[in-house]
Parts: structure tokens; C-alpha cells; sequence
């Protein structure tokens, strides 16, 4: 169990001790933000650090400043506290390693970020990396950062390269510290007492030589005895490793006389394989000036190695460097902590069948004792010098502040003999910042004479896999396992709360219904990833834009909704209500980057509001749904409050539905015929079949009343191949009984076009079971639905053609004006739209464009028709402007089958 690092034990280092603060740009510190840029292919990043107030004593000093020695592509150069984008105080404790990068992906999705003025404004920043600059003491002293306007995920090959470059910034910064110290003092610390002693008579000696050769031996004798006097055993090398001093006990450790030492280097008194460990520890010490203290084993003249702690030092004596060093044999010291660590092994073994670990609470020294498997048990190792022995406010440090008071009271009312056992589920620190759930058990098992608890004995289990077990099963059943939002069951829970609490306290509450626009495209065109991360961030940007105590749900695919409680029961609920959903429009505007696509989306919202426009939740909810749809007629990415006028139009169009799905049933759709007229011959040329509904209450209706609830419900592709199947057998009829091939123009929509092996083979099988021929058949498209996903279409399009039917634009002139397409599809005709008929005469405009189309046309060889000529002057004006054909109510209205026969065909 590891203890959390608190503020007060980890100072930020002063920046004087590095003369950086404020000093001029560096093109080594330039050159490292260029890298780390060009690591994430971004054009932003800095090399900052952290200047702390000292004059507020009070609070040990704050954090004020974040400096930029060096940026790039950044508009500044400093930011105060509230402007500064690490997420955590950098005197605080840090996450695990400390040398972590710290990533926010998208800062539209962080309450944190969200109205930051660098991200609401230039140079709107939604990404964010960056990698702590350290000090030796692991205090962070500054930041590698990049940031990007397009909000990301950062690959581990991006992090890895911001975590080197972040290190090659804090080699710079200790090389610089180390030069200023360099320049400030000889030496950093003090030798050992013992060690600082003899120096001292050193430095004394060789003074004294100089001044009288005399003094010199004296001083020399002096120091020798003084080293003699050392209980530990005392050497030094020079530079090339060679013995130069020592006393008698290190003699008599390595069992070496007197000569053979003088002889000896430093690893020859090492054993073989310590040998290259020691080297690079005196090499360490040679160059930094540090006490290094280590272990290593001696090699004594009998051959044995021993165990040997050892304390080194660089020292500079009369210009020259010499490592002199301090040891002793701990073979004792070792031995008593193999006999420690078997008695403790033999514990574990008796431990591990049971999965506990035992522990002990000395109550009145106050210290607690866990066995061995305690960190195994958490997976985690403890930094208390004694393994394994704690206080109890230490203990309860660690605890999950959610569990402590509940920890507390068992105990303490075990203590109080209130209960006889101790028993508690709570949370302790795992590893990597996980929660680890353990089950403790115990009882008093010491007691005063007066009654009062001396010692508390038991046993604590791991049960994390049971609560994680138990917490999946609730997850599952309440929660979205795609974005982890409460899914429709909760949602309608939590709407049924906020309901019941709104009508207790008179307050208002406002539902919202979410639906992604165009989110099937996106899913069918980059896959079920990209949709599911999609999904993902959408969450995230929604959760950004609502409070803590609002709901935020997905009730399935790609439909959302948010429950605002406690809003002000008057007319501010709209306002409330209002700037969420604006929020949140403008949160899902912002571009998001998935698998390096840039992706865009919308919503469309509607919004009911508790007590106006339900007082019970499935009411609201029903509402809400009323008002999204109104969202979706009106040009989708915005939101609409509900208004009873919505439910009536509501109710009428499930009306329409409900009826049109039994019309079929009841034989209650039937075909007008319109007849289609050249200019040249005056005859008729074709048909145009055209739906009507006869309608039991309404009666009949023309395709404008109910087309529009057939697309959205699905019926428009069965009621289109019912079309066919009608049309197709009677206009076969009557080519038969006229012998002239009278041709057949049938209107279709988008919907019928999804499907194109459907579409191809109803065509074949009506053509076949009716025996009409399909060079006379011409299908009409609207020009709007016909470019919408031109190059998905082309392909049906072409293979409709091979099979010898017509290709017909309908409403042309009306979607982009655009003739480039015409010549990638089997056009045969083009029929102009009646808005441009209706004008002809009385617009000039109206009669040029009419023109240009007809002229245009021909020019690719295409046949023209007009609709909707109703007067005798259109009529002239088409025909003098050389049109091919017409139709409408000038010649004759839509007619039944019956009618048109009769009127138009001559049958005997």
C-alpha cells in the first residue's frame, strides 16, 4: 500500500537555481519545441516553467506564472494560474510515474477546458499534451507541451517521443543547475563525520608539507592515526584506480598485508562479478562530487566474498582528485535479514491457501502490523521503512473518502465494545490509481483490567473480483456499455425522480430528446468504429455542456436525451432550456478527428418542459419525441420546444400511417393517368401514372397529403412497386387493344433506389407477368434526389438503362441547374419544372431560363417535356420556343383508367 505525496513534502524547486526565468530565447530549447511539433504534426508547442510567489509564506508559496522559455506558433508567453491547461497544481500529487504525459483529447469535451479563452477563441486550442520537466528531487519544474485545434488521440509512439524530448529538456536544465553550482562552491555537501575529519587532517598534512618538512611528517603521523582510530575500514584511490591509503581494519578485512595492498588496484580486492558495478559507482562519484552509498562483496586473500557496505567520495586535494571511502563487513546484518525474510516466507505459505492477510492494531502505541501478503494482496509495495507497520490515521489516509466514515465507526464502536467483531467493506489504493475492494474482520483481542481495548486482531480479503462482478451486473443493466451513459431504463428512472422532485418543491424540469443527423452515413461509409468513436465523443461533448446534477443518456443507435432539473418554475425554464441546447449544437459543430478522418456532425433536439407540456414522465418524453421530429422537418441541427399544435400534426401524421399501411389491404389506392401531348402532331405520346388515395374519412387524396408519411415510414417502397404492378398491366392492356406503343412514365423515390436488386428484379418480373415492353417505360426521378450521391446511383442508373427503360428528370431546373450530369447517366428526357411554366408571358426571366434549358437539351440530343402547362399563352410560348411535349390541365386533367380510355385511346 502506497501513501499518497502531499504538497508540503514536495516543494517546487526555485528556478533562481537554473538562471532561466525571464532570459532571452535559446535555439537548443527552440530546436527541442520544433521536435516535439513535429512529433504530433502539429504547429504548436512550448517549453514552459512554473515561477512560485514566495512572499506567501502563509500557504508555503503558490504557483503564479507559467513562463515560456521557448513556443512555437503560441500567441503567448505566459499564463496566469487560470489560464494554465495542466489539469493538476504542480506542487500536488502527481500521477504514476510523475513523468507521465498528461493528455486532454478533446477540450470542448472537459468542463475544465470548455470556456477557456484559448479554446472559445484564437488560436482555439482542442488538444492538449504535455510531459512534466523534472528536477533530480522528481519536483516538476515546467512543461513540454503541444496543443492542436482539432481535438485527437495521442498514439503511445507520439507520448514516448514527448516523454524523451521532455527528459533531453531536464538534462539541459540539471546541466545548467550544476554549472551554477559549480561556480557557487567547490563542494555541495559534507563528507561523512568521520569522513569530513580526515579531510581535514588531509588537506592539513599536505599544507604543512609545503610550509616545513617537519610540520609535514607530523601532520602526516597525525592523520594516519586519526584514520587508525576510524572503526570502520578506510581506503582511497587516485584517478587510475590504484590504493593509495588505508587503515589497518580494511587490512584486516580483505586479509591482505601491507605490501601486497600497495600493490593492489581497487577491483582486485572486488569480488568478480561486483567488479563493473563498483567501477561505474567510483566513476559516478569521480564525476558528480555525490556520497554514493552502496553494497557490494569484498574478496578476501582466502577467497572468500563477503557482503560489504560501502560509503565513497570524491575529494580534491592540492589539485589532485582522489575517491576515498568508508566500509564494513555486514555479513551479520545480512544473515539477520535472510532469517527475517524465511520466517516471513514461512508465514506467506501458510497464508496463501487462505487468501488473507492477517493484521494487528497495537492500540496503544498506536501501530499497526500486516503480514507479508498485504502487498500482494493489493498489488502494490509500500514505502514505510519498517515493511508492513503503519499508524491508524496513516491507514485511514489511504481509505476511499467515501468508505472512512463507515470504516471509522465499525471500528470505534468495536473498540467500545459496542460490537464484538470488527467487520467492513471498503475501498484501499491499488496500482496505477485503481481502487482495490477488501473485506476486513476482527475482534478485541487484549483488553485492560478497567475494560478499555488494547489490541484489535483479524484478517482482511480481497474481494475486488465479487464488487466488480456485482458492479458489471448493475452497470449492464443501467448503463450504456458503448459510452457508459445511463441507457433508457435509467433514464426513465432518473426522469421519473426529477418529475416527482419538480412537482415537491414547484420547481420545473425540461426533457430533451437528441438525434444525431446524418449519422448513418458516417457509420455505413467509415464503419462501426469510426460510428461507435463517434458515439463516444458526441457523450463526452454532451456531458460537457450540461451540470453535474443534470442526466445525460443514450436510449439507443444514435438518439440521446437530457433531463435539467430544479430549472425555475417560470418563464426562464425556456431560457435555461435554450442555452443548453445552443451549447450543445454548437459543441457537436466543432470538427472531431477519427482514424484521421475529419468528421463533422449535427443534432436535432426537441424539448419538452415539466409541468406545461406533460406531468408525467412518458407524457414528456412523448413530447420531447414530437418536438425532435419538428427539428428534423425544419432543416435538422437546431432544437424546438413542444407546442400542442406539434402533437395535433403529430397525431394526424400517425393518423395517415396507420391507415396507409391497410390501404393496400383495403384496395383502397388507385392510378389517375395524366396524358402526355407532342407539339408537333398533337396527339398523345405516354401516360403518367399518378397515385391517389381513396381515404375513408378524407376521401380521396393526391400523393402530396400522405407521400411525405409513406417516405418516413418505410411504406413508400411497397407502395411503389404497388405502382408498378398496376401501371405496368395496364398500360400493357392497352397497347394491346391500340396496337401503338404508348409509353408509361412512373414517378419513383430515393428510398426505391437503396435496394437496387430489388428494384431491378420487381422491374423484370412486372415487365414479364404483364408482358409490356420496356423501351416504353420511363422512370422519373426528381432532379434533387438524382444528385444526391450521384456516383452511388450512376451504376442502377446505367444497368436500369441496358434494360432498355427511359430516364426521365423530373422538377428540372429546381435542384442544381447543372446539365455536366447528364452526360454520366442514360437521360432520355427532361421535364420542366411547372414553377418556370406558371411564369411564361409574364416573366421574361422565366422565359429565358426556359430557353436556355430547352436549347441545351436538344443540344444533347434529349427529348423536353413540360408539366403543369395550363393556359392557352403557355401553351404558345412552349411551342414557339420548340418543346417536345407537354402535359396538364390545358389539355386534360388526371383521369381514371376508365376515363381515359374513353376519352383519349378510341377503343371500339
Amino acid at each position: 500500500m502506497k501513501p499518497l505525496k502531499h504538497a508540503e513534502n514536495s516543494p517546487l524547486p526555485p528556478l533562481a537555481a537554473y538562471d532561466i526565468f525571464d532570459t532571452p530565447p535559446e535555439a537548443a530549447f527552440d530546436d527541442l519545441a520544433r521536435r516535439a511539433a513535429g512529433a504530433f504534426d502539429t504547429t504548436m508547442a512550448g517549453i514552459s516553467f512554473f515561477a512560485r510567489d514566495t512572499h506567501q509564506t502563509a500557504d508555503r508559496g503558490r504557483v503564479t506564472t507559467e513562463w515560456f522559455k521557448a513556443r512555437l506558433g503560441l500567441p503567448f508567453d505566459r499564463l496566469a494560474p487560470s489560464e494554465q491547461f495542466y489539469p493538476e497544481p504542480v506542487d500536488a500529487a502527481l500521477p504514476s510515474p510523475v513523468s507521465a504525459a498528461w493528455v486532454i483529447a478533446d477540450t470542448l469535451a472537459d468542463k475544465r477546458y470548455r470556456d477557456h479563452p484559448f479554446v472559445k477563441g484564437l488560436p482555439r486550442i482542442c488538444f492538449f499534451a504535455a510531459c512534466p520537466i523534472l528536477s533530480p528531487e522528481g519536483c516538476v519544474l515546467g512543461l513540454l507541451s503541444v496543443f492542436d485545434n482539432v481535438s485527437r488521440e495521442a498514439s503511445s509512439a507520439e507520448l514516448a517521443s514527448l516523454t524523451t524530448l521532455a527528459a533531453e529538456v531536464s538534462g539541459r536544465m540539471e546541466a545548467r543547475r550544476e554549472a551554477r553550482a559549480r561556480r557557487l562552491t567547490a563542494s555541495a555537501d559534507a563528507l561523512l563525520d568521520d569522513a569530513r575529519k580526515l579531510e581535514h587532517f588531509l588537506t592539513d598534512e599536505i599544507i604543512a608539507r609545503k610550509t616545513a618538512e617537519a610540520t609535514a611528517r607530523y601532520e602526516k603521523d597525525f592523520a594516519n592515526a586519526a584514520m587508525q582510530s576510524l572503526r570502520r575500514s578506510f581506503f582511497m584511490l587516485d584517478e587510475s584506480g590504484k590504493l593509495m591509503r588505508w587503515n589497518d581494519s580494511f587490512a584486516t578485512s580483505t586479509g591482505h598485508t601491507a605490501g601486497d595492498l600497495a600493490r593492489m588496484g581497487a577491483l582486485e580486492f572486488i569480488a568478480k562479478d561486483a567488479r563493473a558495478p563498483f567501477a561505474g559507482l567510483i566513476r559516478r562519484a569521480n564525476d558528480s562530487g555525490e556520497l554514493i552509498v552502496f553494497e557490494t562483496h569484498l574478496h578476501t586473500r582466502g577467497g572468500r566474498d563477503i557482503p560489504y557496505s560501502v560509503r565513497v567520495r570524491m575529494v580534491v586535494l592540492d589539485g589532485r582528485r582522489f575517491c576515498i571511502g568508508l566500509g564494513h563487513d555486514i555479513s551479520e546484518q545480512k544473515y539477520a535479514e535472510r532469517e527475517i525474510i524465511r520466517a516471513k516466507e514461512r508465514l506467506d505459505l501458510a497464508l496463501v491457501g487462505s487468501g488473507l492477510a492477517i493484521w494487528d492494531w497495537d492500540i496503544t502505541s498506536d501501530k499497526l502490523v500486516f503480514s507479508e501478503n498485504w502487498e500482494d494482496m493489493l498489488g502494490v509495495v509500500t514505502v514505510n521503512p519498517v515493511r508492513g507497520v503503519y499508524g491508524s490515521k496513516e491507514v485511514l489516509g489511504w481509505i476511499h473518502a467515501e468508505d472512512r466514515e463507515r470504516f471509522s465507526t465499525a471500528s470505534t464502536a468495536t473498540i467500545a465494545g459496542n460490537h464484538e467483531y470488527f467487520h467492513c467493506e471498503y475501498r484501499a489504493p491499488g496500482p496505477g490509481n485503481t481502487w482495490v475492494w477488501l473485506h476486513s474482520k476482527g475482534k478485541v483481542t487484549e483488553r485492560h483490567a478497567a475494560g478499555h481495548a488494547l489490541r484489535l486482531t483479524g484478517t482482511t480479503a480481497n474481494i475486488s473480483k465479487r464488487r466488480v462482478a456485482e458492479e458489471r451486473a448493475e452497470f449492464l443493466a443501467t448503463r450504456d456499455p458503448l459510452t457508459g451513459l445511463p441507457n433508457r431504463m435509467l433514464a426513465n428512472d432518473r426522469l421519473e425522480q426529477g418529475v416527482a422532485n419538480a412537482a415537491r418543491k414547484h420547481a420545473s424540469l425540461a426533457f430533451m430528446f437528441i438525434d444525431l443527423d446524418r449519422f448513418k452515413t458516417i457509420n455505413d461509409s467509415l464503419g462501426h468504429d469510426v460510428g461507435d468513436e463517434l458515439l463516444k465523443r458526441v457523450a463526452a461533448r454532451l456531458l460537457a455542456c450540461v451540470r453535474a446534477s443534470d442526466t445525460v443518456a443514450r436510449l439507443g443507435g444514435d438518439e440521446f436525451a437530457v433531463i435539467l432539473e430544479n430549472l425555475p418554475a417560470n418563464e426562464n425554464i425556456h431560457e435555461g432550456a435554450r442555452q443548453v441546447a445552443e451549447k450543445m449544437i454548437a459543441a457537436l459543430a466543432a470538427p472531431i478527428m477519427i482514424n484521421s478522418h475529419h468528421l463533422t456532425t449535427s443534432c436535432s433536439i426537441g424539448i419538452g418542459l415539466f409541468p406545461s407540456d406533460g406531468t408525467d414522465p412518458k407524457t414528456l418524453m412523448k413530447h420531447a419525441d414530437v418536438a425532435m421530429y419538428d427539428a428534423k422537418a425544419k432543416g435538422r441541427n437546431n432544437f424546438q420546444f413542444f407546442s400542442h399544435e406539434l402533437n395535433l400534426r403529430a397525431q394526424e401524421r400517425l393518423s395517415i400511417e396507420n391507415y396507409l399501411r391497410l390501404a393496400q389491404r383495403r384496395e383502397e389506392l388507385l392510378l389517375h393517368y395524366q396524358p402526355r401531348v407532342s407539339f408537333e402532331s398533337g396527339k398523345v405520346t405516354g401516360v403518367e401514372a399518378l397515385l391517389r388515395w381513396r381515404h375513408p374519412r378524407h376521401g380521396l387524396l393526391a400523393p402530396d397529403k400522405f407521400l411525405s408519411v409513406a417516405e418516413d415510414s418505410g411504406l413508400i417502397v411497397p407502395i411503389g412497386e404497388w405502382v408498378i404492378e398496376h401501371a405496368f398491366r395496364q398500360v400493357a392492356a392497352w397497347q394491346q387493344k391500340t396496337g401503338r406503343d404508348i409509353r408509361l412514365a412512373v414517378n419513383f423515390s430515393a428510398a426505391q433506389l437503396v435496394d437496387g436488386e430489388r428494384l431491378v428484379r420487381m422491374l423484370s418480373q412486372a415487365a414479364s407477368a404483364s408482358r409490356l415492353p420496356l423501351h416504353t417505360v420511363e422512370l422519373e426521378l426528381t432532379e434533387s434526389i438524382l444528385l444526391k450521391n450521384i456516383d452511388d446511383k450512376a451504376p442502377l442508373l446505367k444497368q436500369l438503362g441496358g434494360m432498355g427503360l427511359g430516364l426521365a428528370i423530373d422538377d428540372f431546373g429546381t435542384g442544381y441547374s447543372s446539365l455536366a450530369y447528364l452526360r454520366q447517366l442514360p437521360v432520355d428526357s427532361i421535364k420542366v419544372d411547372s414553377s418556370f411554366v406558371r411564369r411564361l408571358g409574364t416573366d421574361p426571366n422565366d422565359m429565358a431560363i426556359v430557353q436556355a434549358m430547352i436549347a441545351m437539351t436538344h443540344s444533347l440530343g434529349l427529348n423536353v417535356v413540360a408539366e403543369g402547362v395550363e393556359t392557352e399563352e403557355q401553351y404558345r410560348a412552349l411551342r414557339d420556343l420548340k418543346c417536345d411535349e407537354y402535359q396538364g390541365f390545358f389539355f386534360a386533367k388526371p383521369l381514371p383508367a376508365e376515363e381515359f380510355e374513353a376519352e383519349f385511346l378510341d377503343i371500339d
